[in-house]
């Protein structure tokens, strides 16, 4: 949806309702918002974290940043520094610029999630990124959090899901509350192709064994890929990143994986991002 509001979590999918959709959710775990002497763990003396623009109590927060380009406002203390460099790395400043927080987490306390790329609370044309900081997720993971959240940012952007809630019950494809993909946009394509006919309503119907039964590894390339059409693609996105040779094979999960080739703009993206993991 236009409202970036992806967060991911490890190792498994929680399953939420739509009814959440709008506050925070694609996916995660609710967990209690910090009281004042958790929030201070992890975080540096100099930093006030911002939970009115974080917006999120299911997010266990360490500190919040800030964000110029590729740089952290505030003294950020090294390990939270790391993380947001090593995403940086992947993805240099200019490729999003949309991102004006930085925002550390602990994955363990937030019920899982070790990543979320959201609309800014107080400014809904900002958005910020959470990524775990604690350490308790391996390397090679949280890089495929990095970008799976990347996914969202660039499948939801305005100018793929314009803001327009109207749109919704007419869209012809999976829509959700803010407005319907526009027909040239990547998620209108690979909802047209993979999720044909499956609306918001659908979502809503839905029980969380419905979702878990809908998971196989012909169709999927996680089983969190199966709970909703939005983190489907961005699992997708993240394989297809992460592959080093793409499938030949004709079952929907080979479909999938080849399906973001036919972007030119998204094949170089690929090849920035590994030249990153790789180098």
């Amino acid at each position: 949806m236009t409202l970036l509001s992806s967060v991911r979590s490890t190792p498994a999918a929680v399953l939420v309702s739509a009814a959440a959709l709008l506050a925070l959710t694609l996916s995660g775990c609710a967990a209690a918002e910090p009281t004042t002497d958790d929030a201070a763990v992890g975080e540096s003396e100099s930093t006030e974290i911002d939970y009115a623009a974080i917006d999120d109590d299911s997010l266990f927060v360490l500190a919040s940043y800030p964000v110029d380009g590729d740089e952290l406002i505030g003294d950020a203390p090294d390990d939270q520094l790391a993380v947001w460099e090593r995403f940086n790395e992947l993805f240099p400043a200019d490729l999003h610029p949309e991102i004006t927080m930085f925002v550390a987490i602990d994955a363990d306390q937030s019920g899982g999630t070790d990543g979320a790329m959201q609309r800014n609370g107080l400014s809904p044309d900002e958005t910020y990124l959470a990524l775990d900081t604690s350490g308790s997720v391996s390397p090679d993971v949280l890089d495929r959090t990095m970008i799976h959240e990347f996914a969202h940012l660039i499948t939801l952007r305005d100018e793929q899901i314009p803001k327009d809630e109207s749109s919704v019950a007419s869209c012809p494809v999976y829509a959700e509350v803010d407005g319907c993909p526009a027909d040239d946009s990547y998620l209108y394509a690979y909802f047209m192709e993979f999720w044909p006919d499956y609306t918001i309503d659908d979502f809503d119907a839905e029980t969380e064994e419905d979702k878990e039964e809908r998971y196989t590894p012909d169709e999927f390339v996680t089983d969190y890929a199966a709970t909703i059409p939005t983190e489907d693609a961005a699992e997708v996105f993240a394989e297809w990143v992460l592959a080093d040779e793409l499938p030949t094979g004709d079952s929907i999960v080979d479909e999938k994986l080849r399906f973001f080739e036919d972007y030119p703009e998204l094949v170089e993206l690929r090849d920035t991002i590994r030249e990153g993991l790789f180098s």
